[in-house]
């Protein structure tokens, strides 16, 4: 029994050996000697330095303990490409010249992806770099082009992410791509992954957007709405659904003060609620205002007198932790007896909705 438990011991801590230790090597080539290289753990702490080495002999090489942070970037000094994303999950090999990866299992399948998005994201940077470089006096025409231009890029370039997750949900490294690029990506899609249980959304690396996924469960439409308790102007503790689900439809508006977006916004909405309300729409603002003086003050100042509450929590609200909210402005429109109809509509969208409830 003795041998046993040493026996079971021994192989937990072999077991814990592991899944903490994970030995990485990266070994690369590049063309140009003496340039530094990168290498920069996705999962350390903010403000942790990279990694770097110089190039010999057209070489470059890096090892090292991966304890469970397992996604990284390359970065090239003075190489204006956006670096090479890899797994750190044995031996990583590189051609940065020729920008290949392979090595271990994670890493080629990284590589089919990566080399289907290099020429998109090549073409993204070119179009910035027109852009950048337009006359003042340049036409709206040719920025609207370029605009355009960009967002065929960003389109393909979403297509494949979309491709890469659908194709290896038992893989992690789709990680890489969802978590930069998650605000464009369809919310149904990362709650299916979610659901699923997809590997790429079970990583640590992933923890805070499986958060926002949660959240957005709870703002999906036909979905009755989840309350929260946030302070009025006055400081009273108020329930949501006090406001919501009260027999009216209802515009919840997730903003800030600080929020130069909302501000934009703002007029628009004040001008819908102005026209529906004598019909029985209301709003609610959620704010992510942090500075009591200045929420109040820019309610005032825009002359908004709808139902405002807010926790001054910044982006540590509670409304963003329950909704999922991770950029605002942002909307959700409820219909009477507290269902979610529609989310993330515009002052545009959100006139077309209400001209079609309540008419002109």
């Amino acid at each position: 029994m003795k041998k046993f438990r040493i026996l079971l011991i021994f192989t937990l801590f072999l077991s814990v050996i592991s899944i903490d230790a994970q030995r990485y090597s990266v070994h690369g080539t590049y063309n140009v000697d003496g340039t530094v290289v990168y290498l920069v753990n996705l999962q350390a702490p903010r403000g942790t330095a990279p990694d770097s080495v110089v190039v010999k002999d057209g070489q470059f090489r890096f090892s090292g303990e991966a304890e469970g942070k397992l996604f990284a970037r390359l970065i090239v000094d003075k190489v204006h490409d956006g670096g090479m994303e890899i797994i750190l999950d044995g031996d990583v090999v590189v051609d940065y010249t020729k920008h290949l990866l392979s090595g271990t299992p994670e890493n080629d399948r990284l590589n089919v992806y990566y080399q289907q998005l290099l020429p998109l994201n090549l073409g993204m940077s070119e179009v910035q770099r027109k852009y950048s470089e337009l006359p003042q006096d340049a036409s709206k025409e040719a920025k609207e082009q370029l605009v355009a231009e960009y967002e065929k890029y960003q389109e393909k370039s979403l297509e494949v992410m979309k491709k890469a997750a659908d194709e290896n949900q038992q893989n992690i490294f789709p990680a890489h791509y969802i978590r930069n690029n998650f605000y464009y990506l369809d919310r149904k899609d990362l709650i299916q992954y979610a659901d699923n249980q997809a590997a790429f959304m079970t990583t640590p690396y992933m923890a805070q957007i499986t958060k926002y996924v949660e959240g957005w469960k709870r703002a999906m439409p036909g979905v009755k709405i989840t309350d929260i308790v946030e302070a009025d102007t006055l400081g009273v503790e108020r329930h949501l659904t006090e406001f919501v689900g009260q027999g009216n439809y209802v515009l919840i508006d997730f903003w800030a003060s600080w929020c130069g977006p909302c501000m934009r916004e703002m007029p628009h909405v004040k001008a819908l609620y102005e026209k529906y309300h004598p019909k029985g729409f209301d709003i609610v603002g959620l704010s992510f205002d942090r500075d009591k003086k200045a929420w109040i003050g820019a309610i005032n100042r825009l002359g908004i007198k709808w139902h405002h509450l807010s926790d001054l929590q910044y982006w540590n609200t509670v409304a963003s932790k329950t909704y999922g909210v991770a950029s605002i402005p942002y909307t959700l429109l409820v219909s009477p007896d507290g269902t979610i109809v529609e989310g993330g509509l515009s002052s545009e969208m959100l006139a077309e909705k209400l001209k079609e409830i309540y008419g002109e």
